[in-house]
């Protein structure tokens, strides 16, 4: 807390940076007028204070104020009180205008100056997790750039393992709590003094930036790192172990995109190959560059092949509902697993264009379709998360289907859980805009954690994917849940698919629970192109039913 008269006619002078204001020439003179007596600033998150200063008192000009308060909705609030004596009886027209502009203009541009730290702090930490965040990770990069000093650091591209199984577990709010944990462990390894720090990039990826001869310690820390997860009242330790691509700064990096590039590139390699930590070489770098160039090649050369995994309804009569197309790289004679090449694809940015690359295709396929008399179904397209950076993705996509004519209620566009748990704001942004212009949108590998379904509540889809594998059938417990998600499903407006059945008794136990769509193996494999036009041609399955409703 400070108190003093402040400088009230530098105060002025700094309206030239907000204002440009006919008035500036005659502030000296009502200086002795008017003075700041109480800046308040406060950061809101979730409705609890991050912060609060109130840090300029001055020796009170006058008993009489006027408060301003500003802010940007829940996220900053601010509070300006100027006091000032009261004028003569007869004010002069002058002093009526300066009293006047402070009220209704200047003290609002004057605040938004004083907001600037604020912002910044807002733009450079990650609130929820009490972390710095991307934008911080780059000015750092450009601070030690520019001072000479970046060679004594190494910098690790973290992300925790196996969060995705964690989830279905115990849903994603308390697995966003553990990651949380995490988060908090890995910012007490860096020692700020020596300009280390650890930033949250989001879900549950993670950097480490430490001097060099620290990175064994990292080492032994991402292999084992205990937290406590509360469950149903119970309390128990997890153990979380990281997959980690590392890269050393040398004295030829210039560009943070040069760092995190070969950070992501030894992190793909781990991926790859299995191993947890890896350091970047220009043997890594050289086999990812040939394998991007392949894959970016062969997408320009066309050469990718659409598959189509139908959807089948088990109604009184089983039938085609839709269809999920499927992106296939044929390569040497064969064709690559999607596991085998989505890593590289999404890693390297490759996989925007992939998602695009089907959009473009299927809508293509439907027009020569009904061209030919063909009855389609709708036909859902995955995109990736990575999409989610691009502010007008919805609009993209809006505009490849209208290109071709295609009926809005044809074509659907699914994102994963990972994607709509760790980008919310933004994936819901895009929902709204996707199914307000008759889109159908698919939320897959749907959990069912609490927090899974608050977003539901807010989200705006047609679909959500479930793991049959999810629910034992022969588990009592397990169709109980069962019952009651298909069921909260379809009071919140949405239809349930089921993937991964694998009898026909696991789906009509399913049935039984309220869920009769169905994309399974045991209904109809990824279909290429051919046969997939033979399916619409014969929608109808012979299936036969092993449901007792007696036993039920």
């Amino acid at each position: 807390m400070s108190s003093g008269t402040p400088d009230i006619l530098g105060f002025f002078e700094t309206l030239d940076e907000c204002i440009d204001c006919k008035f500036n020439d005659k502030f000296t003179k009502y200086a002795d007028y008017l003075s700041i007596a109480k800046i308040d600033d406060t950061v809101y998150v979730n409705n609890k204070p991050v912060s609060k200063n109130v840090d300029y008192v001055t020796d009170t000009v006058g008993t009489e104020y006027f408060e301003v308060t500003l802010g940007s909705e829940d996220a900053v609030v601010t509070i300006v009180r100027f006091t000032y004596k009261p004028f003569p009886p007869q004010q002069t027209v002058e002093q009526k205008e300066l009293m006047m502009l402070f009220k209704n203009s200047v003290s609002g541009l004057i605040a938004v100056k004083r907001l600037s730290t604020q912002y910044a702090f807002l733009y450079n930490n990650d609130l929820d997790f009490n972390m710095p965040n991307n934008n911080y990770l780059f000015s750092k990069f450009e601070e030690l750039f520019s001072n000479g000093k970046a060679t004594k650091y190494s910098v690790a591209y973290i992300n925790i393992k196996h969060v995705t199984q964690l989830t279905r577990y115990f849903g994603s709010q308390i697995t966003g709590s553990a990651i949380k944990s995490f988060g908090q462990k890995l910012s007490a390894l860096p020692d700020k003094e020596k300009g280390e720090f650890a930033v949250h990039l989001g879900g549950d990826y993670f950097v480490a930036f430490l001097q060099n001869h620290r990175m064994p310690e990292l080492e032994n820390f991402i292999r084992a790192v205990p937290v406590t997860i509360s469950y149903n009242g119970d309390k128990f330790e997890h153990i979380f172990s990281c997959r980690a691509g590392i890269t050393k700064i040398r004295p030829n990096h210039r560009f943070a995109d040069q760092v995190m590039g070969e950070c992501s590139q030894a992190f793909s390699y781990s991926k790859q190959h299995n191993i947890d930590v890896v350091y970047y070489t220009e043997e890594i770098n050289e086999k990812n560059n040939n394998d991007t160039e392949t894959l970016s090649k062969a997408l320009n050369e066309n050469k990718f092949l659409i598959y189509y995994q139908p959807v089948v309804s088990l109604g009184d009569q089983p039938c085609l509902h839709a269809a999920e197309a499927l992106a296939r790289w044929p390569l040497n004679g064969k064709i690559i697993a999607p596991q085998d090449f989505i890593t590289l694809a999404t890693d390297s940015g490759i996989v925007t264009k992939i998602d695009f690359f089907v959009l473009e295709n299927v809508c293509r396929n439907i027009k020569s379709w009904q061209s030919q008399g063909i009855e389609v179904v709708p036909i859902t397209v995955n995109f990736s998360g990575r999409n989610l950076i691009n502010s007008s993705i919805a609009e993209d996509i809006i505009k490849i289907i209208d290109k071709y004519g295609i009926d809005h209620n044809l074509i659907g566009i699914e994102f994963s859980e990972p994607d709509f748990t760790q980008r919310m704001p933004l994936l819901k942004d895009v929902t709204h805009k996707l199914t307000e212009a008759g889109l159908i949108v698919t939320l897959d590998k749907f959990s069912t954690g609490q927090s899974t379904l608050t977003l539901l509540h807010d989200m705006e889809a047609s679909y959500v994917k479930i793991d049959s594998k999810r629910f034992d059938p022969d588990d009592p417990k397990g169709r109980i849940i069962a019952n009651e998600m298909i069921n909260l499903a379809g009071i919140l407006g949405y239809k349930v698919i089921c993937e991964g059945v694998e009898t026909q008794k696991q789906a009509d136990d399913l049935v039984l629970c309220g869920c009769n769509l169905f994309q399974s193996f045991i209904y109809d494999k990824p279909l290429s192109e051919r046969f997939f036009v033979n399916r619409l041609k014969s929608p109808l399955y012979e299936i036969e039913t092993t449901t007792d409703t007696d036993e039920a």
